[in-house]
């Protein structure tokens, strides 16, 4: 039987937001890093086109999955930070709208992390600390890239630290569903995420690969929005996911679920976004990965970004 774990999202009135800033509604989901989410907003939808800017946000979720292996069965607070220099002297030939990000993100747990997992010294509860920075640009119209390199470190002494290398690559498919659809604003957002470990402790470093699509709609007005979201995501790696059989196993999970955002009110000029939702993760049963077949957690947050 799967372990649930509902709760109903944070839904908040919205105030009134100018519609060149309704596509500030994206809401880090699941596992999501702000790196991703960076690289599938464009830059010209932001609301300050200014050479520094600082996006910050946190989530609380029931459980902390990440890539369908189960990292902390106790609830997660999970808040960060990054700083983004655009980069216009590099703008020009095949690149656009060049910035260097750097930040960081963490996973507090409300005790220990369990899964057998160490929870010791003065940091205890800090299950994950991440630094990471790298570059994002447009390649196209719409087309956008990111290079990121992160470094997971463990405060409470969870897990040893290790590297990543990231590669994300997005398509930008707003307005082509026009007259197609009667959906208003709706994309799918399709995203390609590439990540090379380095220097994983225990085993051989994994590639994984994730493509996605993310459908995407405005329930709200436009100058209100509400933006409804349903994910679907594959994880597939060469190392990542042990088998129960011995060996490994290519295939790791599909995930989907909701998620809503809006605009709950403006701060320095900057809409104040609050949203929540559920991920529904459907997980190989012939992968060691400390969960059951299909798991439901859920999320609620916010964002901020100026």
């Amino acid at each position: 039987m799967a372990r649930i774990a509902l709760s109903l999202p944070l839904l908040l009135m919205a105030a009134p937001v100018p519609a060149q800033q309704q596509q500030q509604g994206l809401m880090p989901e699941a596992d999501e890093k702000p790196s991703e989410i960076m690289v599938k907003e464009k830059p010209t939808q932001r609301r300050q086109p200014d050479r520094f800017s600082i996006d910050t946000g946190m989530r609380v979720a029931g459980q902390y999955i990440s890539r369908g292996v189960a990292f902390s069965e106790e609830p997660s607070l999970q808040p960060y930070v990054t700083l983004t220099i655009a980069l216009p002297e590099l703008s020009g030939g095949p690149f656009e709208e060049v910035r260097w990000f750097v930040g960081n993100w963490n996973s507090f747990q409300f005790g220990g992390p369990g899964l057998g997992q160490e929870n010791r010294g003065t940091l205890s509860g800090w299950y994950e600390a991440d630094l990471y920075t790298g570059v994002s640009a447009e390649l196209a119209p719409r087309w956008s890239m990111s290079a990121a390199y992160y470094y997971y470190h463990s405060p409470a002494h969870s897990f040893r630290g290790y590297s990543d290398f990231e590669w994300i690559m997005s398509y930008d498919d707003t307005g082509q569903w026009e007259g197609i659809l009667p959906l208003k604003d709706f994309t799918l957002a399709p995203s390609l995420r590439i990540t090379q470990e380095v220097g994983r402790p225990g085993r051989a470093d994994a590639l994984y690969i994730q493509p996605s699509l993310t459908a995407s709609l405005n329930l709200g007005r436009e100058d209100r929005p509400v933006w409804f979201r349903i994910p679907l995501v594959l994880g597939l790696s060469d190392d990542y996911y042990d088998s129960a059989n011995g060996g490994k196993v290519t295939f790791g999970y599909f995930r989907t679920g909701v998620t809503i955002a809006t605009p709950a009110f403006e701060l320095a000029g900057n809409p104040f976004m609050v949203g929540g939702g559920v991920d529904i993760w459907m997980l190989n049963d012939k992968v060691v990965n400390g969960l059951n077949d299909n798991e439901l957690v859920w999320r609620f947050g916010f964002r901020w970004s100026f």
